[in-house]
């Protein structure tokens, strides 16, 4: 029979096997891979080929699949799990491959002691108050800005703002030169200049270089924000300035006028201005002005009243005056008789007043003359779309018209009443104050909204949402209703108005808001319960909301157990969401605050 030989281990050997075998020990700080195996509503867990598993935020793992291998980091370990992080991992490694003099894009994150934290890409860096140049009362969370990393350490950046600016705007004007033309953004508005954005700096136009016309108000010509194409005409370098000018982007007016003109010439006239002895006008952009007695052989001056600011009517060149940049223009002088004909009696742009002749399916036919017959067609009879005209119109009916247009050919007055609109349209602002309420017949009802007459051709549209503060108010309108409202939008270029019903009265909000701030005590009552807050009455148009946990100190598992609707309840303002339009009260919070009362007046009588 053979021999066994048999090897007995120690155990100083077996420990050694063991540990070949047994899960390697993870350490705080250690960059592992692991396997997702599960994914649950809060926590991911992972295979780390440990003792225990990973557990992982499920927010980290929710772009990957059960199986996937992910890199993460050792943070701590607990009963349980070792606890790891993808983002935080993730977070260091960009840090790692940041370095000064980089120019990065970052978000304004808020406003701390010296200066600000910005968020850039994972991390966070500080910009320092002296090197942002910002506004000082500016909030500017949420804002992104490009930023130069200044210093940077294993856990901290440091970035700044006017480093950037520097570099960019010594870039920008070696890049620029006199006579190149720029592209900018209106930042502010002087009475006497105009103050342009040109991204990495600014430059400045001076009120006499906006334009060849006079300009009156350049708070009525530019608005901030506005786009301006200008020309560099004056560059310091020393001191980073540019002077601009837009005008200087065209030829001087008179120039190109004075060349191409000659007295006898008939040129087109834009009423400036009516004075009591003549017209003042602008010709191609230049200033002209009609005597009094230049604007009808027989009684000039009752033509005042076919004048206004902003006609535009036909005279003839009787003088050039090149030292003052000036023409002298006469209407009369444009005919031997202005009575042989109708042209000579009315002109484009004309107002006029005068009954229907005949009615059409395409229009109506107005006498002016004998003779002569001027055409107010269908679609110059308003903005809004006409059919049936004969129930509307009748021969003898008087309509008010503009004279847009004459056909030579066919001896006949193109007019328009539409182009009336133009004119009330011009001056809508002035002649409503839009501040104050207006009533109106309901003239249209769509699902969507109502149509309400301001006045004959001009309708306010007032959308649905626009009835009530209460979106569970149901208000429906019929045509003929009379509704009072209140203008709120103004769209000239559309020529549409929009208006407001719910907006005679003020919002629950600004109701709500005026009359409690946060701190405010309140003695209430319970208008309604639901599984986690309960919601109180403010005012008889808005209610505020008292979680569940704000109630008691006490545990409560269903808000019924121990509070009605109707019960009477004293709360403190906690919070005054404007976001959200919601405002947040606490019970329990006057508790406290009543305790710590009670013992502030003890202190006071016993000390500490």
């Amino acid at each position: 029979m053979q021999a066994v030989l048999k090897y007995k281990m120690n155990e100083k050997e077996f420990e050694t096997l063991l540990e070949d075998y047994l899960p390697e020990e993870k350490k705080s700080g250690d960059v592992v891979e692991g396997i997702i195996t599960r994914k649950e509503m809060d926590y991911g867990f992972l295979d780390l080929n440990a003792k225990k598993e990973g557990r992982i935020y499920a927010s980290e793992v929710k772009d990957f699949e059960i199986g996937d291998k992910i890199e993460v980091k050792v943070l701590r370990e607990d009963e349980d799990n070792i606890i790891v992080s993808k983002f935080v991992l993730d977070r260091a490694k960009e840090l790692a491959s940041f370095n000064v003099d980089d120019i990065v894009t970052g978000e304004i994150v808020k406003k701390i002691k010296g200066g600000y934290t910005v968020r850039i890409g994972k991390n966070e860096a500080f910009l320092p108050f002296s090197l942002a140049r910002f506004e000082k009362d500016k909030d500017y969370a949420g804002q992104k800005f490009k930023f130069i990393i200044k210093e940077k350490n294993k856990s901290n950046i440091t970035i700044s703002r006017i480093d950037l600016i520097k570099i960019e705007e010594e870039k920008y004007f070696e890049s620029v030169n006199v006579g190149d033309v720029v592209v900018g953004k209106v930042k502010e508005i002087f009475d006497f200049g105009i103050i342009l954005d040109l991204g990495v700096t600014s430059g400045f136009i001076h009120i006499s270089e906006i334009s060849w016309d006079q300009v009156d108000s350049l708070h009525e010509k530019y608005k901030i924000g506005d786009e301006v194409t200008a020309k560099i005409i004056e560059k310091d370098v020393e001191k980073n300035r540019l002077k601009l000018s837009i005008k200087q982007l065209s030829e001087d007016p008179w120039v190109e006028f004075e060349n191409s003109h000659n007295v006898g010439d008939v040129v087109e006239a834009v009423v400036k201005d009516v004075l009591d002895f003549g017209v003042v006008v602008t010709v191609n952009r230049n200033s002209g002005f009609v005597h009094v007695s230049e604007l009808a052989w027989h009684n000039g001056s009752k033509e005042f009243k076919n004048y206004k600011v902003g006609d535009k009517f036909s005279a003839k060149i009787i003088q050039i005056e090149n030292e003052k940049k000036n023409v002298k223009l006469s209407v009369k002088q444009l005919s031997e008789n202005p009575w042989d004909t109708v042209k000579e009696k009315y002109h484009v742009g004309d107002i006029i007043e005068k009954p229907i002749t005949e009615v059409f399916d395409f229009g109506l036919l107005i006498s002016l003359e004998k003779d002569i017959d001027g055409l107010l067609h269908v679609s110059d009879l308003s903005y809004k779309r006409e059919s049936n005209l004969t129930s509307k119109y009748k021969a003898g009916d008087l309509i008010k018209f503009k004279v847009v247009d004459f056909n030579d050919e066919k001896n006949r007055v193109t007019l328009s009443a539409k182009a009336l609109l133009d004119d009330k349209w011009d001056v809508l602002e002035e002649t409503y104050d839009f501040d104050k309420s207006y009533k109106g017949k309901v003239m249209n009802v769509q699902d969507y909204g109502i149509f309400v007459e301001l006045e004959k051709g001009i309708e306010v549209f007032i959308h649905k949402n626009e009835f009530s503060w209460d979106r569970r108010e149901h208000k429906e309108y019929k045509v003929g209703d009379e509704v009072e409202f209140k203008v709120i939008v103004i769209d000239k270029i559309e020529k549409k108005l929009s208006g407001s019903i719910k907006q005679l009265e003020k919002s629950p909000w600004k109701e709500v808001t005026e009359k409690y701030k946060k701190g405010n005590i309140v003695n209430t009552e319970i208008v309604e319960i639901q599984e986690n807050f309960a919601l109180v009455k403010l005012t008889d148009r808005f209610n505020g909301i008292i979680p569940k946990r704000e109630l008691t100190e006490e545990f409560l598992k269903d808000i019924s157990e121990k509070f009605s609707i109707g019960d009477k309840v004293e709360a403190v303002i906690t919070d005054i969401n404007e976001k959200r339009k919601s405002i947040a009260l606490s019970v329990k919070k006057v508790q406290e605050m009543e305790e710590k009362k009670e013992m502030d007046e003890l202190m006071k009588v016993y000390g500490v």
